[in-house]
Protein backbone atom coordinates (compact mmCIF):
# COMPACT_ATOMS: atom_id res chain seq x y z
CA UNK A 1 0.00 0.00 0.00
CA UNK A 2 1.15 3.55 -0.70
CA UNK A 3 2.90 5.37 2.18
CA UNK A 4 0.66 8.38 1.49
CA UNK A 5 -2.68 6.55 1.54
CA UNK A 6 -5.21 6.31 4.37
CA UNK A 7 -4.71 2.53 4.44
CA UNK A 8 -0.98 2.84 5.13
CA UNK A 9 -0.09 1.09 8.39
CA UNK A 10 3.50 0.29 9.37
CA UNK A 11 2.43 -0.77 12.86
CA UNK A 12 2.32 -4.57 12.38
CA UNK A 13 5.84 -4.61 10.92
CA UNK A 14 7.19 -2.60 13.85
CA UNK A 15 5.45 -4.92 16.32
CA UNK A 16 7.00 -8.00 14.69
CA UNK A 17 10.50 -6.49 14.85
CA UNK A 18 9.90 -5.18 18.35
CA UNK A 19 8.90 -8.41 20.06
CA UNK A 20 11.22 -10.67 18.05
CA UNK A 21 14.15 -8.50 19.11
CA UNK A 22 12.87 -8.33 22.69
CA UNK A 23 12.52 -12.12 22.93
CA UNK A 24 16.03 -12.62 21.56
CA UNK A 25 17.46 -10.15 24.08
CA UNK A 26 15.65 -11.83 26.99
CA UNK A 27 16.99 -15.27 26.01
CA UNK A 28 20.57 -14.01 25.56
CA UNK A 29 20.43 -12.02 28.80
CA UNK A 30 19.11 -15.04 30.71
CA UNK A 31 21.98 -17.15 29.39
CA UNK A 32 24.43 -14.38 30.31
CA UNK A 33 23.26 -14.29 33.92
CA UNK A 34 23.33 -18.10 34.19
CA UNK A 35 26.85 -18.20 32.74
CA UNK A 36 28.15 -15.47 35.04
CA UNK A 37 26.58 -17.00 38.15
CA UNK A 38 27.94 -20.48 37.34
CA UNK A 39 31.50 -19.23 37.02
CA UNK A 40 31.00 -16.83 39.95
CA UNK A 41 31.74 -13.69 37.99
CA UNK A 42 28.40 -11.87 38.25
CA UNK A 43 29.36 -8.19 38.50
CA UNK A 44 28.13 -4.61 38.30
CA UNK A 45 28.18 -4.66 34.48
CA UNK A 46 25.59 -7.46 34.53
CA UNK A 47 23.27 -5.47 36.80
CA UNK A 48 23.60 -2.40 34.56
CA UNK A 49 22.82 -4.53 31.50
CA UNK A 50 19.75 -5.97 33.26
CA UNK A 51 18.59 -2.39 33.89
CA UNK A 52 19.14 -1.63 30.20
CA UNK A 53 17.03 -4.65 29.25
CA UNK A 54 14.29 -3.61 31.68
CA UNK A 55 14.13 -0.15 30.13
CA UNK A 56 14.20 -1.63 26.62
CA UNK A 57 11.26 -3.91 27.42
CA UNK A 58 9.34 -0.96 28.87
CA UNK A 59 10.09 0.95 25.66
CA UNK A 60 8.71 -2.03 23.72
CA UNK A 61 5.50 -1.81 25.73
CA UNK A 62 5.30 1.91 25.00
CA UNK A 63 5.68 1.51 21.23
CA UNK A 64 3.12 -1.31 21.33
CA UNK A 65 0.63 1.00 23.05
CA UNK A 66 1.44 3.76 20.56
CA UNK A 67 0.77 1.39 17.65
CA UNK A 68 -2.50 0.37 19.30
CA UNK A 69 -3.58 4.01 19.06
CA UNK A 70 -2.47 4.47 15.46
CA UNK A 71 1.27 5.03 15.45
CA UNK A 72 2.58 3.90 12.06
CA UNK A 73 -0.42 5.44 10.29
CA UNK A 74 -0.80 8.96 8.97
CA UNK A 75 -1.63 11.48 11.67
CA UNK A 76 -4.50 13.13 9.80
CA UNK A 77 -6.43 9.86 9.54
CA UNK A 78 -6.44 9.20 13.30
CA UNK A 79 -9.16 10.25 15.72
CA UNK A 80 -8.36 13.18 18.00
CA UNK A 81 -7.94 10.91 21.05
CA UNK A 82 -5.68 8.51 19.15
CA UNK A 83 -3.54 11.36 17.82
CA UNK A 84 -2.77 12.45 21.38
CA UNK A 85 -2.23 8.96 22.82
CA UNK A 86 -0.14 7.71 19.89
CA UNK A 87 2.29 10.62 20.23
CA UNK A 88 2.27 10.41 24.04
CA UNK A 89 3.29 6.75 24.07
CA UNK A 90 5.75 7.37 21.23
CA UNK A 91 7.43 10.06 23.33
CA UNK A 92 7.75 7.57 26.18
CA UNK A 93 9.25 5.05 23.76
CA UNK A 94 11.77 7.61 22.53
CA UNK A 95 12.99 8.48 26.02
CA UNK A 96 13.18 4.90 27.31
CA UNK A 97 14.90 3.47 24.23
CA UNK A 98 17.53 6.23 24.27
CA UNK A 99 18.42 5.61 27.93
CA UNK A 100 18.33 1.81 27.48
CA UNK A 101 20.76 1.99 24.56
CA UNK A 102 23.11 4.27 26.48
CA UNK A 103 23.04 1.98 29.53
CA UNK A 104 23.79 -1.02 27.30
CA UNK A 105 26.94 0.64 25.98
CA UNK A 106 27.90 1.77 29.48
CA UNK A 107 27.52 -1.82 30.72
CA UNK A 108 29.83 -3.09 27.99
CA UNK A 109 32.39 -0.42 28.92
CA UNK A 110 32.25 -1.68 32.53
CA UNK A 111 32.72 -5.23 31.28
CA UNK A 112 35.83 -4.23 29.32
CA UNK A 113 37.14 -2.37 32.37
CA UNK A 114 37.35 -5.71 34.20
CA UNK A 115 39.30 -7.27 31.34
CA UNK A 116 41.60 -4.36 30.53
CA UNK A 117 42.06 -2.97 34.03
CA UNK A 118 45.87 -3.24 33.94
CA UNK A 119 46.15 -0.83 31.00
CA UNK A 120 45.89 2.56 32.70
CA UNK A 121 45.34 4.62 29.56
CA UNK A 122 42.59 2.33 28.31
CA UNK A 123 41.09 2.14 31.81
CA UNK A 124 40.73 5.95 31.88
CA UNK A 125 39.30 6.08 28.35
CA UNK A 126 36.68 3.44 29.15
CA UNK A 127 35.54 5.43 32.18
CA UNK A 128 35.22 8.48 29.93
CA UNK A 129 33.08 6.44 27.52
CA UNK A 130 30.95 5.19 30.41
CA UNK A 131 30.32 8.73 31.68
CA UNK A 132 29.78 10.10 28.17
CA UNK A 133 27.14 7.49 27.36
CA UNK A 134 25.21 8.28 30.52
CA UNK A 135 25.43 12.06 30.05
CA UNK A 136 24.70 12.45 26.32
CA UNK A 137 21.72 10.10 26.38
CA UNK A 138 20.16 11.62 29.49
CA UNK A 139 20.63 15.10 27.99
CA UNK A 140 18.91 13.80 24.84
CA UNK A 141 15.88 12.79 26.90
CA UNK A 142 15.89 16.19 28.62
CA UNK A 143 15.91 18.01 25.28
CA UNK A 144 12.85 16.00 24.22
CA UNK A 145 10.89 16.73 27.39
CA UNK A 146 11.75 20.42 27.90
CA UNK A 147 11.54 21.60 24.28
CA UNK A 148 8.16 23.20 25.07
CA UNK A 149 7.08 25.17 28.14
CA UNK A 150 4.00 22.98 28.43
CA UNK A 151 5.12 19.35 28.10
CA UNK A 152 1.63 18.30 26.95
CA UNK A 153 2.13 20.17 23.69
CA UNK A 154 4.68 17.52 22.64
CA UNK A 155 1.84 15.07 22.02
CA UNK A 156 -1.19 17.39 21.91
CA UNK A 157 -0.98 19.88 19.05
CA UNK A 158 -4.00 21.83 20.34
CA UNK A 159 -2.03 23.04 23.37
CA UNK A 160 -0.72 26.54 22.66
CA UNK A 161 2.72 27.22 24.13
CA UNK A 162 6.20 28.34 23.14
CA UNK A 163 8.67 25.69 21.92
CA UNK A 164 12.24 25.52 20.69
CA UNK A 165 13.00 25.48 17.02
CA UNK A 166 12.64 21.78 15.99
CA UNK A 167 16.11 22.02 14.47
CA UNK A 168 17.60 22.20 17.99
CA UNK A 169 16.42 18.64 18.68
CA UNK A 170 17.51 17.53 15.24
CA UNK A 171 21.03 18.93 15.60
CA UNK A 172 21.49 17.44 19.06
CA UNK A 173 20.19 14.10 17.77
CA UNK A 174 22.90 14.20 15.09
CA UNK A 175 25.53 14.83 17.76
CA UNK A 176 24.18 12.07 20.01
CA UNK A 177 23.95 9.48 17.22
CA UNK A 178 27.42 10.36 15.95
CA UNK A 179 28.95 9.90 19.41
CA UNK A 180 27.08 6.61 19.82
CA UNK A 181 28.37 5.41 16.45
CA UNK A 182 31.95 6.34 17.35
CA UNK A 183 31.53 4.57 20.71
CA UNK A 184 30.32 1.39 19.02
CA UNK A 185 33.31 1.49 16.68
CA UNK A 186 35.80 1.93 19.52
CA UNK A 187 34.22 -0.71 21.78
CA UNK A 188 34.30 -3.20 18.90
CA UNK A 189 37.68 -2.48 17.32
CA UNK A 190 39.98 -1.68 20.24
CA UNK A 191 39.39 -4.90 22.24
CA UNK A 192 39.94 -6.99 19.11
CA UNK A 193 43.28 -5.27 18.53
CA UNK A 194 44.23 -5.82 22.18
CA UNK A 195 43.29 -9.50 22.25
CA UNK A 196 45.06 -10.16 18.95
CA UNK A 197 48.34 -9.00 20.54
CA UNK A 198 48.10 -11.58 23.35
CA UNK A 199 50.07 -14.83 23.50
CA UNK A 200 47.10 -17.04 22.63
CA UNK A 201 46.47 -19.81 20.16
CA UNK A 202 45.33 -18.43 16.81
CA UNK A 203 42.01 -20.28 17.06
CA UNK A 204 41.29 -18.61 20.39
CA UNK A 205 42.34 -15.20 19.08
CA UNK A 206 39.94 -15.50 16.15
CA UNK A 207 37.16 -16.54 18.52
CA UNK A 208 37.79 -13.55 20.78
CA UNK A 209 38.00 -11.09 17.90
CA UNK A 210 34.74 -12.39 16.43
CA UNK A 211 32.94 -12.07 19.76
CA UNK A 212 34.23 -8.61 20.58
CA UNK A 213 33.61 -7.18 17.11
CA UNK A 214 29.87 -7.96 17.20
CA UNK A 215 29.35 -4.35 18.29
CA UNK A 216 29.94 -3.36 14.66
CA UNK A 217 26.45 -4.71 13.93
CA UNK A 218 24.97 -2.30 16.49
CA UNK A 219 27.04 0.46 14.90
CA UNK A 220 25.21 -0.10 11.59
CA UNK A 221 21.88 0.51 13.34
CA UNK A 222 23.29 3.65 14.94
CA UNK A 223 24.40 4.93 11.52
CA UNK A 224 20.91 4.28 10.13
CA UNK A 225 19.45 6.35 12.96
CA UNK A 226 21.62 9.23 11.75
CA UNK A 227 20.20 8.76 8.24
CA UNK A 228 16.60 9.08 9.44
CA UNK A 229 17.04 11.52 12.33
CA UNK A 230 15.64 14.40 10.23
CA UNK A 231 12.17 12.91 10.70
CA UNK A 232 11.96 14.14 14.31
CA UNK A 233 11.59 17.69 13.01
CA UNK A 234 8.45 16.66 11.07
CA UNK A 235 5.72 17.98 13.38
CA UNK A 236 2.77 17.56 11.04
CA UNK A 237 2.82 13.76 10.60
CA UNK A 238 5.09 12.30 13.27
CA UNK A 239 3.12 9.07 13.58
CA UNK A 240 4.15 8.08 10.04
CA UNK A 241 7.25 10.19 9.38
CA UNK A 242 9.25 8.67 12.26
CA UNK A 243 8.50 5.01 11.45
CA UNK A 244 11.91 4.24 9.93
CA UNK A 245 13.68 6.04 12.76
CA UNK A 246 11.73 3.97 15.30
CA UNK A 247 12.61 0.71 13.55
CA UNK A 248 16.31 1.50 13.71
CA UNK A 249 16.05 2.78 17.27
CA UNK A 250 14.54 -0.57 18.29
CA UNK A 251 17.16 -2.49 16.35
CA UNK A 252 19.99 -0.45 17.86
CA UNK A 253 18.68 -0.82 21.40
CA UNK A 254 18.38 -4.61 21.33
CA UNK A 255 21.49 -5.14 19.20
CA UNK A 256 23.58 -3.30 21.80
CA UNK A 257 22.20 -5.54 24.56
CA UNK A 258 22.56 -8.78 22.59
CA UNK A 259 25.98 -8.17 21.02
CA UNK A 260 27.42 -7.00 24.34
CA UNK A 261 26.09 -10.11 26.11
CA UNK A 262 27.07 -12.83 23.64
CA UNK A 263 30.75 -12.87 24.73
CA UNK A 264 29.58 -13.70 28.24
CA UNK A 265 27.70 -16.87 27.27
CA UNK A 266 30.69 -18.51 25.59
CA UNK A 267 31.64 -20.36 28.78
CA UNK A 268 28.10 -21.75 29.09
CA UNK A 269 28.11 -22.97 25.48
CA UNK A 270 31.51 -24.61 25.93
CA UNK A 271 30.33 -26.24 29.15
CA UNK A 272 27.26 -27.68 27.40
CA UNK A 273 29.32 -28.99 24.49
CA UNK A 274 31.85 -30.57 26.83
CA UNK A 275 29.12 -32.16 28.93
CA UNK A 276 27.54 -33.70 25.83
CA UNK A 277 30.96 -34.88 24.67
CA UNK A 278 31.70 -36.36 28.10
CA UNK A 279 28.34 -38.17 28.18
CA UNK A 280 28.99 -39.68 24.76
CA UNK A 281 32.45 -40.81 25.82
CA UNK A 282 31.05 -42.33 29.01
CA UNK A 283 28.51 -44.39 27.08
CA UNK A 284 31.20 -45.54 24.66
CA UNK A 285 33.43 -46.67 27.53
CA UNK A 286 30.84 -48.69 29.44
CA UNK A 287 32.02 -51.92 27.85
CA UNK A 288 35.73 -50.99 28.03
CA UNK A 289 38.16 -51.23 30.96
CA UNK A 290 38.69 -47.97 32.80
CA UNK A 291 42.10 -46.60 31.87
CA UNK A 292 42.00 -43.07 33.25
CA UNK A 293 40.24 -40.93 35.82
CA UNK A 294 37.16 -39.01 34.65
CA UNK A 295 37.45 -35.34 33.79
CA UNK A 296 36.75 -33.28 36.94
CA UNK A 297 33.49 -31.33 36.88
CA UNK A 298 35.26 -28.04 37.48
CA UNK A 299 37.27 -28.51 34.30
CA UNK A 300 34.11 -27.80 32.37
CA UNK A 301 34.26 -24.20 33.51
CA UNK A 302 38.03 -23.77 33.59
CA UNK A 303 39.49 -20.66 32.01
CA UNK A 304 41.73 -20.71 29.00
CA UNK A 305 45.41 -21.15 29.71
CA UNK A 306 46.85 -17.78 28.89
CA UNK A 307 50.34 -16.43 28.98
CA UNK A 308 49.80 -12.72 28.54
CA UNK A 309 52.24 -9.83 28.57
CA UNK A 310 52.65 -8.30 32.00
CA UNK A 311 50.88 -5.09 30.98
CA UNK A 312 48.26 -6.88 28.90
CA UNK A 313 44.59 -7.44 29.79
CA UNK A 314 43.59 -10.02 32.35
CA UNK A 315 41.75 -12.67 30.38
CA UNK A 316 41.79 -15.90 32.31
CA UNK A 317 39.10 -15.02 34.86
CA UNK A 318 36.58 -13.40 32.57
CA UNK A 319 33.28 -14.75 31.29
CA UNK A 320 34.41 -14.71 27.67
CA UNK A 321 36.55 -17.63 28.61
Amino acid sequence: MSPGSSSYNAGPGILALNWAAAATAVVVMTLRVIAKVRIRHYALNDTVMLCALGLALTASVMITLAIGHGYGQHYQYLSRANQVLALKYYTGFQCLSIVATGLGRAAFALYLLNILRQQRGVWFLLWVIFALQIIINIVSVITILVQCKNISSIWDTTVVTSCWDPNVDRIYAYVQCSINTATDLFLAVFPTYTFWSLSLQKRIKISLVALMSLGLVAMVASIMRVVYVDSIAERGDQTAATVKLSRWALAECYLVIVTASIPCIRSLILASVRNIHSDNRSRARKSLPKISAPIPDRAVYSAWAVTAPRAGPIVGDQCVM
